[in-house]
Formats: structure tokens, sequence, C-alpha cells
């Protein structure tokens, strides 16, 4: 499947309200397809910033499994790798949000 940017995105849809709208001119699209792609770009980074604290939520909740005493060695060994994933996917959201 390709993959649109958000700019393409924007740009589309101005286009389809400016057909919509013929009185819109071609300055008005070009803000509003700006508008619209910096509307989209704080949704995607307020998600990916929200994937990013529940992947640090469930990493310190599996690190707090390996630590108890009580958790038997296989699950110790299981939260160990769950909790590293849970890092890795973080790190590599934050990665993403700042790009």
């Amino acid at each position: 499947m390709e993959e649109l940017s958000l700019a393409a995105i924007a740009a589309m849809t101005a286009r389809d309200v400016l057909r919509a709208h013929p009185g819109l001119r071609a300055a008005g699209a070009e803000d509003l397809a700006h508008r619209i792609e910096t509307a989209l770009r704080t949704a995607v980074r307020q998600e990916r910033l929200a994937c990013v604290w529940e992947c640090e939520r469930r990493r310190t909740l599996w690190a707090e499994t390996e630590d108890r005493s009580s958790t038997p060695p296989s699950l110790r060994t299981e939260a160990r790798f769950r909790g590293n994933e849970a890092a890795v996917l973080a790190d590599a959201l934050r990665a993403r949000v700042s790009a």
C-alpha cells in the first residue's frame, strides 16, 4: 500500500474544497492546504506521543514484574523480553516524533 504524505493529503483535501467552492482562489486553497497539513501533523504527533507513553507504561509494568521476588523464573525472562520490546518501540516512536 502506498503511503501518502500529510502534505499530499492536505493538498488533495484543499483541491476538493476548491472544487466544491469555486469562489475560493488558489492562494486561499494553498493557505487551506497548509492549515490542514498543520492540523494533521499535530494530530499525528499527539498520537505518537500517546503511544510512546503507553510503551513506557508497559516497560515499567514488565520491569516491576521482573523485579518482583515472587515472579517465577520463566515469567521473569518473558518480562525482561517484553520490557525490552516496549523500550525499543518507545524509542522508535520517539524518533518519529522528533523527525
